[in-house]
C-alpha cells in the first residue's frame, strides 16, 4: 500500500492522489460560484501549502496558491483548464 501524498477536495467530492485527469475532471465540473472550489493540499493535518481553483461568472479559473513560508497568497486567472492542471500539478510536484 503506497502512502498517500496529496488530496483534491471539492463540493462534489474527494480524490486521493489526483492525477491530471481527475484533476482536470474535478477544475471542469465547475460552474461559477454555484459549484464552489477545489481545493488541491498535501495530505497532513495542517498543511504547509495549498492551491484552491474557482470558476468565475465570466467562465475564467482564478487560482489561488499559498505556501506558509512565503506569506500572501500567488493569484492568477486563466481561460486555459488544461494548462491550469498541468501547471498545477508540476507545482505541487515540486513542493512534494
Amino acid at each position: 500500500m503506497s502512502v498517500r501524498q496529496y488530496r483534491a477536495v471539492s463540493g462534489s467530492g474527494r480524490v486521493d492522489d489526483p492525477s491530471e485527469e481527475a484533476l482536470f475532471r474535478m477544475v471542469s465540473g465547475l460552474e461559477g460560484a454555484r459549484s464552489g472550489f477545489v481545493v488541491l493540499a498535501p495530505e497532513e493535518p495542517d498543511p504547509r501549502w495549498w492551491a484552491a481553483v474557482s470558476r468565475l461568472g465570466d467562465g475564467r479559473y482564478e487560482v489561488v496558491r499559498r505556501e506558509r513560508v512565503r506569506g500572501g497568497p500567488e493569484i492568477s486567472v486563466t481561460r486555459d483548464a488544461q494548462g491550469l492542471v498541468r501547471e498545477l500539478t508540476g507545482w505541487a510536484g515540486a513542493r512534494g
